[in-house]
């Protein structure tokens, strides 16, 4: 057991060795071109300025290349892993509680995923200040209410943008479905649907990772259910079909 611990110890370290002399190769190729530039531009006066800008440009990218290259990394296996343990424990307490309502993202200080206890039940009058567990005078508005895994994942995000999403779903929607892609590469590919009549957003996911993309709480239908609580202020109800693509729809409007 100890021989095979520290093989697969060494296996990781030279995997993840591997992957940042990549990244490196690729900055190191680039600052050779960006240098073949500068001086192909010294040589050449007539294309002096094109060559110039080829330069910097590589020179740019092969820096910034070499500097980002991540430090560790983490398989997707294991990220589906550890949302697996977080998945049975909500499973668990969803059951031991006997709530048999439907996962709702409720807007507050911070957004909550909140699981009534009944079908259709109403939700809490205040969701500023939520606990795990909502026990109001009202026994029909009781539940449980996580922290979900979206919310870190949209922090994340804001701080990459560099403008709101606005307030409008057509404008949001398009935005977030591109983050899941390019961002944080949970999926191979996103496309998205607003229908005002219905109040629904459908989201076409292709290639889903980190486990199973059905689960409560799964941070690719998460993230998108958060997304829309934070662009429209108001509560989003998100159902997840494992159909061919896997499609997301995301309902949203007060639900009394």
């Amino acid at each position: 057991m100890a021989v095979l611990e520290a093989e697969n110890r060494q296996l990781r370290e030279e995997y993840a060795r591997a992957r940042q002399t990549t990244y490196r190769r690729t900055a190191v190729s680039l600052l050779v071109v960006g240098l073949l530039g500068i001086a192909g531009g010294v040589v050449f006066p007539d294309a002096r300025t094109v060559l110039f800008a080829l330069g910097g440009t590589g020179i740019f990218a092969g820096v910034l290349t070499y500097f980002i290259t991540p430090e560790r990394f983490i398989s997707a296996e294991i990220g589906g892993r550890i949302f697996e343990a977080a998945r049975a424990d909500r499973e668990a307490t969803i059951d031991e509680l006997g709530l048999r309502g439907e996962p709702v993202y409720v807007p507050g200080d911070a957004v909550r995923l909140f699981v009534p206890r009944d079908v259709d039940a109403p939700l809490p009058e205040s969701v500023t200040d939520l606990d795990l567990f909502v026990v109001p005078e009202d026994p029909t508005t009781g539940g449980v209410a996580f922290h979900p895994t979206g919310v870190p994942l949209f922090e994340e995000f804001s701080d990459t943008m560099d403008q709101s999403l606005g307030t409008r779903p057509q404008s949001a929607a398009p935005v977030i479905a591109d983050a899941l892609v390019d961002v944080f590469e949970l999926a191979d590919s996103v496309e998205s649907a607003v229908d005002t009549d219905t109040q629904r957003v459908t989201f076409e996911i292709s290639g889903a990772g980190l486990g199973d993309p059905t689960a409560i709480d799964h941070p690719i239908s998460s993230f998108l259910g958060v997304s829309l609580v934070e662009t429209l202020g108001e509560p989003v109800e998100v159902t997840v079909t494992e159909d061919d693509p896997l499609t997301v729809t995301c309902r949203y409007g007060h639900r009394e």
